[in-house]
C-alpha cells in the first residue's frame, strides 16, 4: 500500500481530463473506498445537451441531490478501509450552476447548495487535473458518449475557467493544480506517480502547484 498523509482524497479536473481513470487506480493502489459520480442515471443529461436553456436547472438539480446523497453517505469513515477516493468535489454543483443557469436560477440553487454544504464532509485533499483543452476534446471523442461528441470548445474553456477561479479561492484543505506538460503525452502511470508524489507531501492549505514536468 502506498504511504499517504491523506485519508479522504478528491480528484478533479474537466470534461475527459481522466480523473474517473485516474481515481479508480489510485483507489486501487491504496486498496481504499471508490466514490464514482452517477452522471448516467441522470434522466436529463441527453436532454441537456440538445436543449440547454430548458434543462440546466433540472440536470443541476438532479446531480446536486445525487452528489449529496452519494458524498454524505461515504465520506463519513470506513473501519475497514482508512482512505476513500472520490473523481468529484461538492462544490462541482455550484461551479457548474454558474455556467448553466440564469443568474435566478442560480440564486436559488445557492441558497439550497449552501444549506447542504454546511453538512458535507471536506476532503483531506484536492488534485486537479490540468491539461490543455485541445487534449480534453481528443479524450472526450475518444471515450465516445454520444451525447458529448458535440460539446463547444467555449464551453470547456469555461469549465476550466470557474475551476481555476474556485481552486484560487478555496482555503479549507490543500488543493493541488496537477499541471501537465504540454509538449508531452501523459500516460496514467505518470499521473499515478505524480500523485502518489504528492500525497506523501503536507501541503498547505489553498492552492499549489505540481507539474508533471517534475516527474521522470
Amino acid at each position: 500500500m502506498t504511504s499517504t498523509l491523506y485519508n479522504n482524497i478528491s480528484i478533479e479536473g474537466n470534461i475527459g481530463a481522466g480523473k474517473t481513470t485516474l481515481s479508480k487506480a489510485l483507489a486501487s493502489k491504496l486498496d481504499g473506498r471508490l466514490i464514482l459520480e452517477s452522471f448516467e442515471n441522470n434522466p436529463f443529461l441527453d436532454l441537456f445537451y440538445q436543449d440547454k436553456e430548458r434543462y440546466a436547472f433540472q440536470v443541476e438539480m438532479f446531480f446536486l441531490a445525487e452528489r449529496y446523497h452519494q458524498l454524505s453517505r461515504n465520506l463519513l469513515g470506513d473501519i475497514f478501509q482508512s482512505h476513500t477516493v472520490s473523481d468529484y468535489v461538492f462544490a462541482k454543483s455550484a461551479i457548474f450552476s454558474g455556467i448553466n443557469l440564469s443568474n435566478s436560477e442560480h440564486e436559488l440553487f445557492l441558497t439550497l447548495y449552501r444549506i447542504m454544504e454546511r453538512f458535507m464532509p471536506k476532503p483531506d485533499i484536492l488534485i486537479y487535473l490540468h491539461i490543455p483543452l485541445d487534449k480534453v476534446v481528443k479524450q472526450i471523442s475518444q471515450r465516445g458518449r454520444s451525447y458529448e461528441q458535440n460539446i463547444p470548445l467555449e464551453y470547456l474553456s469555461s469549465i476550466e475557467k470557474a475551476y481555476i477561479n474556485y481552486l484560487k479561492e478555496e482555503n479549507r484543505f490543500p488543493v493541488i493544480l496537477l499541471d501537465e506538460d504540454p509538449s508531452r503525452e501523459r500516460s496514467l502511470d505518470q499521473s499515478l506517480a505524480a500523485v502518489e508524489n504528492i500525497l506523501k507531501k503536507e501541503w498547505p492549505n489553498g492552492l499549489s502547484q505540481f507539474s508533471l514536468q517534475n516527474e521522470k
